[in-house]
């Protein structure tokens, strides 16, 4: 959670539709879709609703998950689908929980299963795929891309990916009206969808923690997710 779910959600409903809607170059193919709905709203949660294709369309079977791999049903796990994980520097995971969940109740983030994952990343490229926040951060143009060859659906054209990432870029989407004004309902609470749209900035955590409070957080992190090629 606060990884930046919201933002995959936008670029990963967008390249997914993408062949469903007309568009010249790529620029507006999903914004009636995202104009309309916060991008939970497009691709609903595994355990937050009954799945039903008349949310995305029977054509576009997405949904998302905040359930461990582990907790994931065994139809999921050992079927054709395809898993996009994402993950983000936990201090920075930190600050934004802490943002949210201040206007509801306290809260707690899991941390043991990015390492995992992360290996399972490695021996099944073809299943999952492991994104770091602060990569598609730094790079959006390259992992749009290899987000669409995951898919099995890759750009015909430069100019319909700079498209997508520039409708899904995090101001884009902030400025929405739908998402400065609008509200999405999870679990029976009313959340207001600028909620999801506070910063998204990489490194932010240190307007917040001392460098104290990160160096502890670092720590707790290296001994839970020690292994090859796993860093911030």
């Amino acid at each position: 959670m606060k990884t930046g779910t919201t933002w995959l959600k936008a670029l990963s409903f967008t390249i997914a539709t993408r062949g469903h809607r007309p568009s010249d170059d790529g620029s507006d193919m999903t914004t009636v879709s995202l104009r309309t709905a916060v991008p939970h709203d497009c691709i609903p949660f595994l355990e937050f609703h009954e799945y039903s294709t008349a949310v995305t369309g029977s054509e576009i079977p997405l949904f998302a998950s905040h359930l461990p791999y582990t907790c994931l049903p065994k139809s999921v796990i050992h079927s054709d689908c395809k898993i996009v994980y994402i993950c983000r520097d936990p201090k920075d995971t930190f600050v934004s929980m802490w943002f949210f969940l201040r206007k509801f109740v306290a809260g707690k983030n899991s941390t043991d299963v990015k390492l995992r994952l992360h290996r399972r990343s490695i021996r099944r490229p073809e299943k999952i795929l492991f994104l770091k926040y602060e990569d598609l951060v730094e790079d959006t143009q390259l992992w749009v891309k290899k987000l669409a060859e995951f898919f099995g659906c890759p750009f015909s054209a430069g100019g319909e990916r700079e498209g997508v990432v520039k409708e899904c870029s995090f101001e884009s989407l902030r400025d929405l009206e739908v998402n400065k004004s609008g509200k999405h309902e999870k679990r029976g609470r009313v959340i207001e969808n600028s909620a999801y749209f506070r910063k998204g900035v990489v490194g932010d955590w240190r307007n917040y923690l001392s460098d104290e409070m990160g160096k502890k957080i670092d720590v707790i992190m290296e001994e839970k997710l020690m292994g090859p090629g796993f860093t911030f």
